[in-house]
């Protein structure tokens, strides 16, 4: 008998259809695995779903995921309205019809034919970038819905999938930059990405599963082992540091469950592994091959911190960033030095935001420079803004200047996530406070301590 093949991407596009943004995320909150489709099994000559049995793709094996289902793609190819974001399968999709002209099929990984179609891939992995990072938002915001429940499936993908891939995603994704405005949201979800210590997420997801085991053979099929399950699946989906006040509003809810002891001390891991400081930075600089930021961090790791060694250490940040943007740093060592910027960052805001009185335009000069650095600032606004710091008469006058800053940076903000952000508004007002969020988490709020606080 004669068989006919059809590839996958004939049998997507069949069922792809003309789709209203209200109406597709209204059914995708109406599925039960949200917007995925089938779990593959992704090698390096093709993929393979998982129905029948299937235990082998094509080649050797690279990952398991689930991809995007029809409707979450109409949603991407109608209204570049992007859910059900994972580093796995958007960097397949992006390497897809880059490379291959065929996003949702089967083939080999080619990085080398993805970097060179940067400049086409440019305007599609932002607008991924944007609508992924407000994806997080909204499921912080509700993470009881259809949405943020489906990431929780397990098999979805692994976090160590998506610690490898990350990598991948962020230097095609910063190769691709074509206007300051892209950058922003590629360093907030750099922000909430696994690309730090692996180790300790290994010991963390470890921890959990042995956990979970042991409770389901306890308590059985019951609320506590459902939640459980949730929890676990967020440790080893998506982690991130909104997992720790989860653990803590388990234990309230549960204070005589039997893993208590082994909850805390996966807890302790997950603080430490978002503690950043002075050791943590090092080791982050040396990887990327950053002589001037480790020599920073070796003189705060043994002297302690100071403005001045605060100064100087955002200063080398400065020069990262410059090198991004004007893509002189080697293809592959992007995201290393992106993960560097974000290590950085969050220690300095730390350090910044715990300073008592302080004297002096060097902190202020510090916050403009982390303003850049995180992209709230594109270029000519830092310019011009540490020339006015620089140039002010006094501290005094140079603190007058903060509030401009702020309006600025938050201004870049809402710009850099136009039009994502106006799609996500019509589908759920209370995304309004995506912006004061991440405001709260940035180097704007640092600012806005620092103006009070500077004498």
């Amino acid at each position: 008998m004669k068989k006919i093949f059809i590839s996958l991407a004939l049998l997507f596009s069949l069922n792809a259809q003309a789709i209203d943004l209200k109406e597709g995320f209204k059914k995708i909150e109406g599925i039960s695995k949200g917007p995925f489709a089938l779990n593959y099994l992704q090698g390096t000559k093709g993929r393979t779903d998982l129905r029948g049995g299937a235990k082998n793709p094509p080649g050797n094996f690279l990952f398991q995921a689930a991809f995007r289902n029809d409707t979450a793609r109409a949603m991407a190819e109608e209204h570049a309205f992007y859910i059900g974001n994972l580093f796995t399968t958007n960097y397949y999709e992006l390497t897809g019809r880059y490379v291959y002209n065929d996003a949702y099929g089967s083939f080999a990984l080619n990085h080398e034919a993805l970097a060179a179609a940067a400049p086409q891939v440019s305007a599609q992995v932002a607008a991924m970038t944007r609508s992924w990072v407000l994806e997080k938002s909204y499921i912080s915001l509700f993470p009881h819905s259809r949405l943020a429940r489906s990431f929780a499936v397990r098999g979805i993908s692994g976090a160590e999938f998506e610690f490898e891939y990350a990598a991948y995603y962020f230097n095609i994704g910063l190769t691709a930059v074509s206007e300051d405005f892209q950058f922003l949201p590629l360093f907030l979800l750099a922000k909430t990405s696994p690309l730090t210590d692996a180790s300790a997420l290994d010991q963390a997801r470890d921890m959990i599963s042995r956990v979970f085991e042991d409770a389901r053979m306890q308590y059985g099929e019951s609320t506590l082992v459902r939640e459980l399950y949730a929890l676990r699946n967020a440790i080893h989906n998506q982690v991130s540091p909104e997992v720790i006040p989860r653990i803590s509003a388990f234990l309230k809810k549960y204070p005589s469950f039997n893993g208590k002891g082994n909850l805390t001390r996966i807890q302790e891991i997950l603080t430490a592994y978002y503690n950043i400081g002075p050791k943590q930075i090092l080791k982050v600089a040396k990887a990327a091959g950053v002589t001037s930021v480790e020599e920073v961090a070796k003189e705060i790791a043994s002297k302690g911190f100071s403005a001045e060694r605060g100064l100087r250490l955002s200063e080398a940040l400065t020069v990262i960033r410059g090198s991004l943007a004007d893509k002189s740093i080697v293809y592959d060592k992007q995201t290393a030095h992106l993960v560097l910027l974000a290590t950085s960052a969050q220690y300095l805001n730390k350090e910044l935001s715990s300073m008592k009185s302080p004297s002096g335009k060097e902190p202020l000069l510090t916050v403009a420079n982390l303003l850049y650095v995180e992209g709230y600032l594109i270029r000519d606004n830092w310019d011009y803004f540490k020339s006015e710091i620089n140039a002010a008469a006094s501290t005094a006058a140079a603190v007058a200047l903060i509030p401009d800053l702020i309006e600025i940076g938050t201004d870049t903000l809402t710009q850099s996530f136009e039009p994502a952000f106006s799609q996500w508004l019509s589908l759920e007002p209370k995304m309004q406070y995506f912006v004061d969020n991440t405001i709260k988490a940035s180097a704007l709020n640092t600012a806005a301590h620092l103006a009070k606080e500077v004498k």
